[in-house]
């Protein structure tokens, strides 16, 4: 019996070092690919620094980039605007912008976060996960619900300047539409919708990520989310329209 029990104790402690291993290797392998979509480090502000908030999915989030902390674009543009400038990243991935979506980015913690940031400047860019066709309750109802989540930032006093994000297109990957995302209502419906937005809620100014990135799916990794080299470019586009604010 002591055998026995003596055994049993062996095998389970044997099976929790091998889960502890795993866990130790795998969870910060999936944190620096950006994988873990509710990890947030975010930067304190110092005085006299220049807040701006980067609100969006997982493309703001930098899903799937290698040293995802450092190489994000809110990341990058960090280091193009400098010290005066405390840049945070509210990027969450799979969310929506549609209140009928299955996860509306205002049902999140990060959402109030990024409002109790008190930004002076938000770069706000949602759509992608609306198209998919459990999501999409079409365009009205997708401005509707958009129009409340920047009207939010507006009413901040704070608040200085907001811009808004055309969705960047997707790409066939594998074959396939990656993540159910349908690239014809980015390229139709969420671009017009972003110049509606911008025209009628008298914006900072609008970023075309579709036209930016249309035909380039080398700078896709999985055909929906940007490079390292992809995210670069979108903090090189955010730099030069805040330096122009």
């Amino acid at each position: 019996m002591q055998k026995t029990k003596k055994k049993a104790i062996i095998i389970i402690s044997a099976i929790l070092a091998f889960a502890i291993i795993v866990i130790s290797i795998t969870l910060p392998c999936l944190f620096t690919k950006g994988l873990l979509g509710t990890a947030h480090p975010l930067n304190k502000e110092k005085d006299g620094q220049i807040r701006v908030a980067c609100v969006g999915d997982s493309v703001t989030y930098g899903y799937g980039i290698s040293n995802w902390t450092k190489n994000n674009y809110p990341a990058q543009l960090g280091k193009l605007l400098g010290d005066k400038y405390c840049v945070n990243n509210y990027g969450f991935s799979g969310r929506t912008a549609g209140e009928l979506g299955n996860k509306p980015y205002t049902e999140e913690k990060l959402y109030k976060q990024s409002l109790d940031f008190k930004p002076n400047i938000v770069i706000i860019m949602l759509g992608s996960n609306d198209t998919k066709a459990a999501n999409w309750h079409g365009k009205e109802s997708y401005i509707n619900d958009y129009k409340k989540i920047i009207q939010s930032y507006l009413d901040l006093e704070s608040v200085e300047k907001v811009v808004i994000m055309a969705p960047p297109p997707v790409f066939e990957y594998k074959g396939k539409a990656p993540f159910g995302i349908d690239n014809e209502l980015i390229k139709n419906d969420l671009n017009s919708a972003a110049k509606t937005l911008e025209r009628e809620m008298s914006l900072s100014g609008i970023i075309d990520l579709y036209e930016m990135f249309d035909g380039k799916p080398e700078l896709f990794s999985d055909g929906a989310h940007p490079t390292k080299e992809g995210a670069v470019m979108i903090a090189e586009r955010v730099y030069a329209e805040i330096k122009l604010l």
